[in-house]
């Protein structure tokens, strides 16, 4: 059987992958010999870190606020966008309704200045 692939560096890449969790190499082995799913568990847990320092919490809450922030941003544009277009439309249909009566008038005040 192959073995699974291992952690590490991403093939092409110089960097580390971003994943930390443990994979299992598995060898030559039968259905019956694969450990059970709590046995695969156990053994993660003491490859996982138990606590995050200060240090990476502010970062991640960091990272996250840039997240939320951007996500935020862009759905404000888009709905001020559609905002601004919604007025614009509105502004014109009310200048096409008044506009008659708008020229009507000058064109009367120009006749009356006459």
């Amino acid at each position: 059987m192959t073995p699974f692939k291992q952690p590490g560096k991403q093939p092409g890449s110089d960097s580390p992958s971003k994943s930390s969790l443990p994979t299992r190499t598995i060898g030559e082995t039968t259905l019956n010999s694969l450990p059970m799913l709590t046995e695969v568990a156990a053994e993660a847990d003491t490859h996982l870190p138990c606590v995050l320092s200060a240090e990476e919490i502010q970062q991640l809450l960091h990272q996250f606020e840039a997240h939320i922030e951007t996500l935020f941003t862009q759905k404000l544009g888009l709905h001020l966008e559609q905002l601004q277009r919604q007025a614009i439309d509105r502004a014109l249909d009310e200048l096409k309704a008044e506009l008659p009566e708008l020229l009507r008038d000058a064109l009367n005040a120009y006749l009356d200045s006459r």
